[in-house]
């Protein structure tokens, strides 16, 4: 797929942020127009290990996944169409997105509804990775905003150039546009309770000034909220601490900040031109 390879390399490094220990795992809400290959790079990370791939998403399917998050067998739930969440009725809406906020912030303690009643030991949690169309989110953007959806998750909106579509026409009419490039997330032999990364703190300040800071101005602007960024914060730095997992090191280091320096340019709802650059190491083929 053309250009997509910051979207990739965000999605790896949420996937493996379910392994660092002692943090949350960040979840990441991806927006594009139709036909953008939302669902196929998503798809392409279905069949790893951990993975919950979603294609329609209901408030009791999530409360039966529960069971399975609490034993560590999910750790991530991939929806490839967030208006299977948010086209519903308005009261199931926001029941459901209730429930979603519990699971990727707070955790789930307990549920007692008139169709289920659970108890856990500990709080139940799972990241959450979903796409939806630039149309839809227009259209939506006031009620996830409303329901705190929005400070919870990591944004990443991006639109192609006029040359990536024209080189997206060549590889379809060359029969090239139907290879799907299959995403293997390698973490290595972590438990349950994943593994201790540690994140410097000069490398945290500067992935407050160069990455946090900006996509919080430009967030703010664009919904008209007042956000500090401590989330962003949290989760920036412990994709920091993923991205560390993922080369197999205990240490963020410099290659994993200037990588999420790159990506930032995406970090917004700005909708900017995506392209692949001198963003670190961003190839995903060391891990395939």
């Amino acid at each position: 797929m053309i250009r997509v390879r910051p979207l990739r390399e965000l999605i790896a490094m949420a996937i493996a942020s379910s392994y660092v220990k002692n943090e949350k795992a960040v979840s990441v809400l991806i927006v594009a127009k139709p036909e953008s290959g939302k669902t196929t790079v998503l798809s392409s990370f279905a069949n790893n290990n951990g993975i919950a791939y979603l294609t329609d998403v209901t408030y009791s399917g999530i409360v039966n996944l529960l069971g399975d998050i609490d034993k560590g067998k999910i750790r991530t739930i991939l929806i490839p169409d967030m208006l299977k969440v948010i086209g519903r009725k308005e009261t199931s809406v926001e029941n459901l997105i209730t429930l979603l906020n519990g699971l990727i912030e707070e955790g789930i303690k307990s549920i007692a509804t008139y169709h289920h009643h659970l108890i856990f030991d500990n709080f139940v949690r799972c990241n959450i990775i979903a796409a939806i169309t630039s149309t839809e989110w227009f259209m939506k953007k006031a009620t996830l905003a409303a329901t705190g959806f929005l400070s919870r998750v990591v944004p990443f909106s991006y639109n192609y150039s006029y040359e990536d579509v024209e080189a997206i026409f060549r590889e379809i009419i060359e029969g090239r546009a139907n290879n799907i490039i299959f995403e293997k997330i390698k973490i290595g032999r972590v438990g349950k309770a994943g593994r201790d990364v540690i994140l410097p703190a000069d490398m945290g300040e500067r992935l407050k000034k160069n990455v946090v800071e900006k996509a919080i101005d430009r967030l703010n602007r664009n919904l008209g909220l007042e956000l500090y960024g401590f989330r962003l914060q949290k989760n920036i730095q412990t994709l920091a601490k993923a991205s560390a997992l993922l080369r197999g090191d205990d240490t963020v280091r410099e290659e994993d900040v200037k990588k999420l320096e790159y990506i930032s340019e995406w970090i917004n709802f700005d909708f900017n031109i995506i392209k692949d650059g001198e963003g670190g190491d961003i190839s995903a083929d060391k891990r395939v």
